[in-house]
């Protein structure tokens, strides 16, 4: 059975307040300035789920951009886009 074709079903109080959380995150960066590149990294990893998953190696690849990120490690667009390197 596809992930799109798996019936919902109830969980625990805990798991429904987290997964509403996350459904509200979600929406807040859906619709936010980064909206589209958002769409893009969720349709790249739900590709993922259908197809195959992400090996160890490519989730910690992604692990380690998050951090990057976070550490402030990272480039615009225009930035790489007139050259300018890590």
């Amino acid at each position: 059975m596809s992930l799109t074709q798996e019936p919902i079903q109830a969980g625990t109080r805990q798991e429904d307040s987290t997964i509403e959380d996350l459904m509200a995150k979600v929406k807040a960066v859906a619709k936010s300035p980064q909206g589209e590149l958002f769409t893009k990294i969720v349709d790249t990893f739900f590709e993922q789920i259908e197809e195959e998953y992400f090996s160890p190696e490519d989730l910690a690849d992604i692990q380690e951009g998050l951090e990057d990120i976070k550490q402030g490690r990272y480039l615009t667009l225009e930035e790489y886009r007139s050259g300018k390197r890590l």
